[in-house]
């Protein structure tokens, strides 16, 4: 059986909230904007994976495709998501 080429997965870039300023999602930041959650753990664990906090819905939640309330960051400016 012949498979086909593998696709080179670092060549096609995923949009999702985690390309989005309004997206918090660094430890320190999310540790700054839940004081409490070191009690559980810390915000670098792997319980999270690769939740954040959406600015635009004030909610909780795993990247999904951009909304309409998407703002790109880029890469330098990946910690500072809380700019409007």
């Amino acid at each position: 059986m012949r498979r086909g080429p593998t696709p080179d997965l670092r060549a096609e870039e995923t949009t999702d909230c985690r390309s989005c300023r309004l997206f918090v999602d660094q430890p320190d930041e999310l540790e700054r904007a839940l004081p409490g959650l070191t009690i559980l753990s810390s915000a670098s664990g792997s319980t999270r994976g690769r939740a954040g906090i959406c600015l635009a819905r004030q909610t909780f939640q795993d990247p999904e495709p951009p909304c309409a309330e998407f703002r790109p960051r880029s890469g330098a400016n990946r910690a500072a998501c809380t700019d409007g």
